[in-house]
């Protein structure tokens, strides 16, 4: 075998020298062109020139940069007391404890550090524990206060009303008039009636002292936000390490409603209040601010705590709360879920298609953007918005007042919903409406009918107001779009009075998991879903003659080796013998 001599030079061929200066090269025209390309678009770089420092012979040099010194260590100091401010939120100790903690941490440091000429021990350098800070105060009651329980309340509208002495009915602030029932009042004219507008803070504060003048010529009203722990909380919610706690006794109105309920009480005996209201108008919200607990659990459409969707009173619940200023009076609560009305007859379709648009836009329980077929509902929203406020929120074109077809066409343009061959996505572009109006970035507000600018607000309702800003600030705020809207009718349909709620115990997992998915698909409101629930039917009995046959796991294949015998290849299949 021939002997191969050992290859002593690096020097690499002509072709790859070659090779290397035509990348090279082509590498340079490629970064002149990107170069052309963002200088004609105005995009340019330019280079941070790096800070040559202080010159040595510059005669205040020690000065100066005793001063950069100087103000490094007051930010490094500024830096550490907002940390410290931070923890202590979130521990609940004092600023001082902290800064003590930290100042122990540091002395251990030092004590580390001095070895006193002794050699390595394996011992000396393990630091020891930091101080344990006290642990933050926890929100359960101490054992000086008293403990609220929550029982089980009566089971249907009717006992509730039987049972209580004054009824407080929730509305919205946003659309006060859609939220009250006749045949509800007319069933409790005996009773004192109170009407609590609830949400005040998402409505510019004109709306608001409008409202409250045209109500209170028929009922007594007042005014009411829940305390900032049970505000809906946002879309994106900060992590859980970075929580600040909120606080539970800063709802607005209460004052005003205890004292209300100090006026009808009577001497030696227990008032008993109940709360009605629509799906969603607040009224857990508002017993928990009373009771300044988190006592009941509430709707909120953001949370991902359960799985299962968002939470929705079904069943009634009690609780006793004592007077602030009169120890020894008590008032007992009742919880109610939201009101449902005797579902209408002889109605067109149109007619029809209104109403459920009407109570699922009002109720807006669980995910409606995810409803089957969302433009009736968006509809139903823009024959009621105001136009220029529509158009002004989304920055959308003009079209005419009314047309949801030409508001929907420019939704699609504005977000970017084209499908194939230039057809505009209107399902898609009502599905960003409808999820706007749920998570409250579509802010409405409406005006009582006949109501005029120059109303004027109580003297009681001074402080409130001053905290809601004017439709001038609301306009001008980027999470929101406000839109005005024409104000709803109160409802004339019968409330269902003998109607037996079932707690959330009793219902099974089955009935659970369908409820959910009515909730996500907004399918089951109970004034549109007749021709739903017969199509249903047929389809569940063409299920029933049709079987689904099985599905069985595919069969084991073999494994086979070819091999090549003579210039024929054979194939061996198994242990022994040849297929």
């Amino acid at each position: 075998m021939p002997q191969i001599r050992k290859k002593t030079s690096k020097r690499g061929t002509t072709h790859q020298r070659q090779k290397l200066k035509h990348k090279v090269s082509q590498g340079r025209k490629k970064a002149k062109k990107e170069a052309r390309k963002e200088q004609a678009a105005g995009k340019t770089h330019k280079k941070s020139k790096k800070d040559p420092g202080i010159p040595n012979n510059f005669p205040y040099k020690d000065e100066i940069l005793a001063e950069v010194a100087e103000s490094r260590r007051q930010a490094a100091e500024e830096k550490q007391r907002r940390k410290n401010e931070k923890r202590a939120a979130l521990t609940g100790l004092d600023v001082k404890d902290v800064e003590d903690s930290q100042q122990n941490i540091m002395d251990v440091d030092v004590d580390e550090n001095q070895n006193d000429g002794q050699g390595f021990d394996g011992i000396m350098s393990i630091r020891p524990a930091p101080p344990v800070l006290p642990k933050k105060k926890s929100a359960e009651p101490s054992k000086s206060e008293p403990v609220i329980s929550v029982t089980e309340g009566p089971h249907s509208l009717r006992e509730v009303l039987q049972k209580a002495d004054v009824l407080l009915h929730v509305v919205d602030a946003r659309d006060p008039a859609a939220g009250l029932s006749e045949a509800l009042f007319k069933e409790a004219t005996s009773k004192n009636i109170i009407l609590l507008v609830n949400k005040i803070d998402s409505v510019p504060r004109e709306s608001l002292v409008s409202w409250l003048s045209h109500l209170r010529s028929t009922y007594t009203t007042l005014p009411f936000r829940v305390a900032e722990a049970f505000l809906p909380s946002k879309p994106n919610p900060p992590p859980a390490s970075k929580k600040i706690p909120v606080n539970l006794d800063d709802a607005h109105g209460s004052d005003a409603l205890w004292q209300e309920f100090c006026k009808l009480k009577k001497s030696g005996e227990e008032l008993v209040v109940a709360l009605t209201g629509v799906t969603n108008s607040g009224k857990s919200a508002v017993i928990n601010s009373l009771a300044r607990a988190d006592l009941l659990p509430i709707y909120n459409n953001n949370s991902a705590i359960s799985a299962k969707g968002p939470h929705t009173t079904t069943s009634a619940s009690e609780l006793v709360l004592e007077f602030p200023d009169k120890k020894g009076d008590k008032v007992r609560l009742i919880d109610t879920p939201g009101l449902e009305y005797v579902r209408a007859e002889g109605l067109e379709e149109q007619e029809m298609e209104i109403v459920r648009a009407r109570d699922i836009l009002l109720r807006s329980r669980g995910r409606i953007d995810r409803l089957k077929d969302p433009l009736f509902a968006v509809a139903h929203i823009v024959s009621r918005a105001n136009t220029q406020d529509l158009m002004l929120g989304y920055s959308l074109p003009a079209f005419s007042k009314g047309d949801p077809t030409s508001f929907l066409a420019g939704m699609a343009r504005a977000s970017g919903l084209i499908k194939k061959r230039g057809v505009l996505d209107h399902a898609g572009a009502a599905r960003i409406v409808l999820r706007d109006w749920s998570i409250g970035k579509f802010a409405r507000y409406t005006m009582p009918p006949g109501s005029s600018t120059t109303t004027s607000s109580s003297a009681n309702d001074e402080g409130i107001l001053a905290t809601l800003k004017s439709r001038k600030e609301l306009r001008k705020a980027e999470d929101v779009i406000l839109v005005q809207m024409q104000p709803g009718e109160a409802e004339k349909r019968e409330v269902l009075l003998d109607d037996v709620w079932v707690a959330d115990e009793e219902v099974s997992e089955d009935e659970a998991d369908d409820e959910d998915v009515g909730d996500e698909e907004a399918t089951g409101d109970e004034d549109g879903d007749e021709d739903e629930a017969d199509q249903g039917s047929g389809s569940e009995s063409s299920e029933e003659e049709e079987e689904i046959p099985e599905l069985l796991p595919p069969p084991k294949r073999k494994r086979t080796v070819s091999f090549a015998v003579g210039g024929k290849r054979q194939r061996r299949s198994g242990k022994n013998g040849f297929s």
